[in-house]
């Protein structure tokens, strides 16, 4: 139920035209000094160039700090002559060469428009519906500008109607009875306006107006709050809040009725105890519909795509970072989202590669800030592969779906027992580790642990830790080989390695042209170590807490056994904090990275307080000084959680490993139930930095039944890509009973396996038979190309694909389903083929066709 002050809130309309694109690309942003009610209107205009963040065009805006302050619209000194003492709801779009302006002021609603220019001169403002009135949405069909809006004639009877500029202004009172709030609007392909607003009593009511001027075709809808619509082809759909706090949506296809009140977050497992509002819905340059909303639960932002009759799995989103002292929540709650708002007909002129997003919280918090969501292009470099993991590349889907494949795990796990009583590793092999195919031999370094015995001394527990080093031919049977490098108990016939205590970390990096540096390993010092050192000296180091960083060292080596060390450092620069720890488990050399300061890159564990984890991400041109991305973790807990837990220590974000694949970059955590329930899952990364949650709660390494070695925490680490398979080495672990009745917990390491490009699968969903999926349109390769896929068709399945022309949305002649040869078995690297001809060159979608008589076919990957 509303009270006064949703009420207020929802008089400023959620109608996404607070962002303009003027013809340079260049954008404008309009805030409001308030969230709702009387405000400042001030434009901001995005720098020349903007910041560039990771991959793209380095004019697109990241954040507010990418713009400038043009100065205040309307208010104290606003640049909009007669603008008024205050404004709310301002609306902003840019029609050819002209910018239009209007708002909500004292005295109705308000207009103005400049030409475009770096210093727009605005006219005198012009009241084009006096009274009391309030602004729903500004709008253009074709070049005519028009607008909604809602009187109110007295307690009990409000109007709501059309204004537009036909040479003058002219208006058409829509709908008249009891009070509403002001319309949003969107134009249809042929020219029609529709129009959705809701009432107090939280319903929702729709009008179609086949002309600016023309009588309206008005339904009552349903139930809802704080519409939001987009026409789409011959479809119209609406999304809004529910009374519970929820995103539901309606839509409708012409000559259809309405399918009405439709869950999206009520119904999701991971969102359905959450509170969501402001949803906002638009095209992407592609034509594709996004839904974006924010939670303010998880104090975030999400998104779902339309698949053509449903919306898409939902992927996290922009947040308003916010680093508190002690480091208890790192996001600000989005009190309004406003989605830059593009119609149908929008679509048909280049547009932007990213979604500008404005968000703002909610007094006392006086924070705004500005967001982008990237739309990437689908660019079939040969050779390249398309993994379908946050189905961006994706325009439509219909009985087909999303899952993440489960490796398997493998028949002789674990792959080495405990050591010996007394041994370095007696309770735990593989706390932490690593495995390397280096020349056809396997290696691992990992970590071993024997706890203390009563009457034993019992330092803290970092200190139990050593790296055991063992090798194998195969990848299954392992052997420790003697380093006798370390004394244990007396001698130095054993396995240990010195330095690497927890978490040992080593890669082979090829591209190093110093041979004595080949291999480099890395040493991490965690919470506990660093007040030791900065207490009394201990391990020969010295650390002041009072610096805003970190001490790590770098080992060297030609053999990956005997190492030079180095001291190396960690810096939290700018308005950092450092968290409480920061211990990453997997690093690589990356060569796509165009900046030079980032050419290393480390994901992994972080405490970001004693009780709450999350994944960290460090960069590094040289290995040994490491810059902390600014807004950590990158994979953040609250987000994660079901349900969220921002405190922790349950819904937690713990290890993580991250490598580059393909041009994306996969992530596999830890997702921490509780601290004895901690299997695996997947995340996906296209610029390093922005982590999407891929499935989650779909486990790629799940944790063991009750009985097994592995039922309580899996420990993740980077993959072995083998030509057929990837191999996913892991420290399983549980808790074992001893003779004397002790518990004692127990690491071994495992190995589970996917096939190649096999993290995630496109199948039919269930008792489907048939499905499709089309891809983004995009322009296939100049050169003499052919289509290649990894797909899985059990017997009585296929896979077709079919060439369709993009400009005309129509299949090309001979390169239809019924032209193509249907894929069929388990094809790791299979051509398709129509009937022998070569594919053109032009822009084209792929359209897979699913068919199945009992299991579905799985698509994996696709490339040229």
């Amino acid at each position: 139920m509303l009270n006064r002050l949703l009420i207020e809130l929802f008089k400023s309309p959620n109608n996404g035209r607070q962002i303009a694109i003027l013809p340079s690309s260049r954008r404008l942003l309009l805030t409001h000094s308030e969230v709702s009610g009387p405000a400042e209107l001030r434009l901001w205009g995005a720098k020349q160039p903007a910041a560039a963040r990771g991959q793209g065009d380095s004019t697109t805006p990241a954040s507010l700090s990418d713009f400038e302050d043009l100065g205040p619209l309307v208010g104290m000194n606003g640049a909009v002559p007669d603008g008024g003492p205050w404004g709310f709801g301002g609306s902003l779009i840019r029609v050819a060469d002209s910018l239009h302006l209007s708002w909500t002021s004292p005295h109705g609603v308000a207009y103005s428009r400049a030409k475009v220019s770096d210093k727009p001169n605005w006219s005198p403002a012009k009241s084009v519906c006096p009274g009391e009135c309030l602004l729903g949405d500004l709008f253009a069909v074709g070049g005519q500008v028009a607008l909604t809006y809602q009187q109110t004639h007295d307690r009990q009877t409000e109007s709501i109607g059309t204004v537009w500029l036909d040479g003058k202004w002219k208006t058409k009172e829509v709908d008249r009875g009891k009070p509403v709030f002001a319309p949003v609007a969107d134009v249809d392909q042929s020219g029609r306006v529709h129009l959705v607003w809701g009432d107090p009593a939280e319903q929702l009511h729709y009008a179609r107006l086949d002309q600016l001027g023309a009588e309206a075709h008005i339904e009552l809808l349903g139930a809802g709050r704080q519409p939001t619509i987009l026409c789409h082809g011959d479809q119209v759909l609406i999304a809004c809040e529910s009374e519970y706090g929820h995103i539901r949506y309606y839509y409708r296809s012409e000559n259809t009725d309405w399918r009405k009140y439709l869950p999206l977050t009520t119904t999701d497992p991971w969102l359905t105890s959450d509170e969501n509002h402001s949803p906002g819905l638009t095209h992407d340059r592609y034509g594709v519909v996004w839904l974006l909303f924010a939670n303010n639960t998880r104090q975030s932002t999400f998104w779902t795509r339309w698949m053509g009759d449903r919306w898409s799995d939902i992927v996290n989103g922009p947040r308003i970072y916010y680093r508190r002292p002690r480091f208890d929540a790192n996001s600000l709650p989005v009190g309004r989202l406003s989605v830059e708002k593009r119609s149908d007909a929008d679509t048909a002129r280049p547009q932007a590669e990213d979604l500008g997003l404005s968000l703002a919280c909610e007094p006392p918090i006086r924070r705004l800030e500005y967001r982008s969501e990237k739309v990437p292009e689908l660019t079939p470099t040969q050779g390249r592969k398309i993994l379908f993991l946050d189905m961006l590349e994706v325009a439509e889907a219909r009985n087909v779906s999303l899952h993440v494949e489960t490796a398997t795990k493998h028949p002789a796990n674990p792959l080495m027992e405990r050591g010996p009583e007394g041994a370095f590793d007696q309770d735990r092999v593989f706390n932490h580790g690593c495995v390397l195919l280096d020349g056809g031999k396997y290696r691992l370094w990992y970590g071993g642990i024997r706890e203390p015995r009563g009457g034993e001394p019992r330092p803290p527990w970092y200190d139990w830790i050593r790296c055991g080093y063992a090798e194998s031919d195969d990848g299954i049977h392992w052997k420790r080989i003697k380093t006798r490098q370390v004394e244990w108990q007396g001698s130095r016939d054993n396995n240990i390695l010195p330095f690497f205590r927890h978490s040992p970390l080593i890669f082979r990096d090829d591209a190093e042209p110093d041979p004595q540096r080949r291999y480099k390993a890395f040493y991490f010092w965690n919470s506990g170590e660093h007040l030791d050192i900065a207490r009394s000296g201990k391990y020969g180091k010295a650390w002041d807490p009072r610096d805003e960083r970190f001490l790590m060292d770098l080992f060297t080596s030609a053999d990956g056994i005997h190492f030079e060390r180095q001291e190396g450092e960690v810096f939290f620069p700018g308005e950092q904090a450092r968290p409480l720890s920061l211990i990453p488990q997997s690093i690589f050399r990356d060569e796509r990275e165009p900046d030079p300061q980032k050419r290393f890159k480390a994901y992994g564990f972080s405490s970001l307080d004693l009780r709450r984890r999350g994944t960290s991400y460090i960069w590094s041109p040289d290995c040994l000084h490491w810059t902390a991305h600014p807004e950590l973790p990158v994979i953040d807990p609250a987000i994660r959680g079901t349900p969220p837990a921002a405190g922790g220590p349950t819904g937690q974000v713990h290890d993580t490993v991250c490598f580059p694949y393909e041009g994306y970059y996969i992530a596999l955590y830890q997702d921490q139930h509780d601290p004895l329930n901690m299997p695996v899952e997947l995340a996906v990364s296209r610029d390093s930095e922005s982590f999407r949650l891929v499935q989650p709660g779909q486990k790629v390494i799940p944790v063991g039944s009750e009985d097994e070695w592995d039922a309580l925490t899996i420990l993740p680490t980077m993959p072995v890509f083998r030509d057929d398979e990837i191999r996913l080495y892991y420290g399983g672990s549980t808790e074992r009973r001893e003779a004397d009745g002790a518990k004692r917990w127990q690491s071994l390491p495992g190995l589970a396996t996917l096939r190649r490009d096999g993290f995630t699968s496109i199948r039919l969903d269930a008792k489907q038979h048939r499905g499709e999926l089309t891809t983004i349109p995009f322009q296939l390769p100049d050169q003499r190309h052919r289509l290649h896929l990894n797909a899985f068709c059990p017997n009585g399945s296929e896979l077709r694909v079919e060439l369709i022309d993009a400009s005309t949305g129509k299949s090309l002649p001979g390169f239809s389903s019924e032209d193509c040869r249907p894929v069929q078995g388990d094809q790791l690297d299979t051509m398709v083929q129509w009937r022998g001809q070569e594919m053109p060159n032009r822009r084209v979608r792929l359209s897979f066709q699913f068919r199945s008589a009992d299991q579905s076919p799985r698509l994996y990957a696709f490339w040229f």
